[in-house]
Formats: C-alpha cells, sequence, structure tokens
C-alpha cells in the first residue's frame, strides 16, 4: 500500500495538476505542494498535525466551558422565572403588598392584578390599579407596556352588556 501511495505522489508532482487550498480556496500546484503518504510524515507535517490536534483540544476545551456557563445560566434564569411566577401569586398575601388581598383580582395575563382599592373595606372603590409584579431585571413584555401606554392616556372605558 506504501508503493500505491508513493507512485501517485510522484505522479502527481511530475505532472502540472493543481487543486484549491481547503482553507483559503486559492489553487497551488500539487508539484509544489508537500505530499506524503499518512503512515509515512515527515517531521514538519508530524508537528503541523499536532500543533492543530493542540488547538482542537484547546477549542473543545472552551466549548465545554461556554457550554456550562450557558446551561448554568438557563438553570439560572429559569428558576428567577419560576420564583418570579410564584411570588406573583403569593404577593397579595404578602406583608409587603400595600393593597387589601380582597381587593385584588388576578389576571396574571398579560397583567397580573386589577385592584378595586376600598372595595372590600368600604364597600366603594375609591381607585382602580392595573398591577404587573416584577422581580429581578424582568421588565414589561410589548404588550403589557401597550396597556400601561393606553392606560396613562386614559384610554379606559367602562362598558354595560
Amino acid at each position: 500500500m506504501a508503493k500505491q501511495h508513493q507512485e501517485l505522489i510522484a505522479f502527481l508532482q511530475k505532472n502540472n495538476f493543481k487543486a484549491d487550498c481547503s482553507q483559503c480556496g486559492s489553487p497551488f500546484k500539487l508539484k509544489e505542494a508537500v505530499l506524503f503518504p499518512i503512515d509515512e510524515f515527515t517531521s514538519e507535517a508530524k508537528d503541523k498535525m499536532n500543533e492543530i490536534k493542540e488547538a482542537l483540544k484547546d477549542r473543545k476545551l472552551t466549548l465545554q466551558q461556554l457550554t456550562a456557563k450557558k446551561k448554568q445560566k438557563i438553570e439560572n434564569t429559569t428558576q428567577s422565572v419560576n420564583m418570579g411566577f410564584i411570588l406573583e401569586r403569593l404577593a397579595p398575601v404578602l406583608e409587603q403588598f400595600r393593597f387589601n388581598k380582597n381587593d385584588c383580582r388576578s389576571l396574571f395575563d398579560p397583567i397580573d392584578y386589577v385592584i378595586f382599592d376600598g372595595l372590600h373595606k368600604n364597600g366603594v372603590v375609591q381607585k382602580i390599579f392595573f398591577i404587573d409584579i416584577k422581580s429581578g431585571a424582568a421588565k414589561l413584555k410589548k404588550n403589557q407596556k401597550a396597556i400601561k401606554t393606553k392606560i396613562e392616556e386614559k384610554k379606559v372605558e367602562f362598558k354595560l352588556y
């Protein structure tokens, strides 16, 4: 088999064959290339192969580290979102919640609560609040921002059907 490799390499080097570089795509003459059978690497080829192997090993390690960081970030985000989801539902019973829990009506989507302030205590609504609860770095979604804008523009009506 080695003899066949050597004959092929000799044939390619004697003739005017060209190939395209796999790295840059530029053509080059095969007779100018360092060609060798796979089982007869030159020391230069062995050094280059080892260099490439080390670079690949480093890249693989870096990729593993990035993957582990990404997984941890996803896990942390998931836990944070889940905790926020739980806190949204518990908010009215928490001591820090400034509204009477009996005045709260839960929607959860697209906003968390509509609060009829004073309804339970006085039987008369003093004010209506639209409340969305966020934790950490959470922000209003696009549809929540649109609702907020309409409320601020006083484009809210009461309809009786």
